[in-house]
């Protein structure tokens, strides 16, 4: 689903150069007045995006100079930094794709940036679902096991090497799966219409369901699912500590933190998985209906469509204003 243009909306009377892929009749695809619509908001939402990020990633690096000598940058400080990193990156991988690819509607770079960029937009899908659970479980463990991770100093640089050498493995299966197709005319001798897809890498129908269901698990439902008990025990402790004593908080698990700056940081947990949840959640239903019903592309209307692809690019823009709003 990541491109507007689907290999079934792509061939029309024409024979293939790749004979096993079959023949659909119906009109090449175009770029309609909601995909130039789509187009325009993508690239608003890639400026906001990249200065939002980038920006965050700049006052950063500003703070670390003032910084007295020697001291480095805390915990928390170093998660959001990697997330900002991932964001940025999808950012800059794949809004720019999204919209130069429902412009030119066909695949024009070639089978080898077919495979590279199909393979570095889910590595850059992967990153920011990762570094998001991976603030959600330091912030819980802060709270359930403060003691344990207070010793281990490295803890977050684990959990954050750990989240990119992830994604970059679990992105891998793309540069196999993804391929160029090529239709020509009736005469096959002219090529009319080329494009990146899937279409013919899987020897099943069920092998590619399969890999769709992999890909949506560890992109979405594991990462929420972590996200939600991980909030959830962070909430169970808030209102804990609120019980025993509603005028002040008071953790007794860490004397060298303000209780108010502790509190601030878990509720900003909570607001990005909220983020996440409500952003990415449109995008994979409608994914999901597309595996079982393909012939939603004509049931749903086009701009509705479009929202929906449109509402996920919401998260790496949110994401920077959740944590500015937190650090104010």
């Amino acid at each position: 689903m990541a491109n507007s243009a689907s290999p079934e909306q792509s061939q029309n009377h024409c024979s293939t150069v790749n004979s096993s892929i079959p023949l659909v009749q119906g009109d090449l695809p175009t770029l309609t007045l909601s995909g130039k619509i789509r187009v325009t908001v993508t690239f608003f939402l890639f400026l906001l995006s990249t200065t939002f990020n980038a920006s965050f990633l700049l006052k950063l690096h500003k703070w670390t100079q003032k910084k007295e000598k020697g001291k480095k940058l805390s915990r928390m400080q170093v998660l959001l930094k990697h997330l900002t990193l991932a964001n940025l990156l999808e950012t800059l991988v794949v809004m720019p794709l999204d919209a130069t690819w429902n412009v030119t509607v066909q695949w024009h770079a070639g089978e080898a940036l077919c495979k590279a960029l199909s393979y570095l937009k889910l590595l850059s899908m992967y990153a920011p679902a990762f570094m998001t659970v991976v603030i959600s479980l330091d912030r819980s463990l802060a709270v359930t096991r403060p003691l344990a991770v207070k010793s281990n100093r490295k803890f977050g640089q684990s959990m954050t090497g750990l989240a990119w050498i992830l994604s970059g493995v679990l992105a891998g299966p793309q540069l196999y799966v993804f391929r160029m197709i090529h239709l020509a005319d009736s005469s096959g001798q002219i090529e009319v219409f080329s494009q990146c897809v899937t279409h013919g890498s899987f020897p099943q129908w069920w092998h590619q369901a399969f890999y769709n269901f992999f890909t949506f698990s560890f992109l979405f439902i594991i990462p929420l699912l972590i996200m939600l008990i991980c909030n959830a025990k962070i909430i169970f402790a808030l209102t804990q500590v609120l019980h025993r004593d509603p005028h002040k908080l008071q953790w007794n698990q860490s004397k060298n933190n303000i209780p108010r700056a502790r509190l601030r940081t878990l509720k900003m947990t909570v607001a990005f998985a909220t983020s996440f949840a409500v952003c990415w959640t449109p995008y994979y239903a409608l994914g999901i209906w597309y595996w079982f019903d393909p012939e939603m592309l004509n049931k749903v209307p086009d701009p509705v469509n479009h929202f929906f692809f449109l509402f996920a690019f919401l998260n790496p823009c949110f994401d920077p204003l959740i944590y500015g709003y937190f650090s104010l």
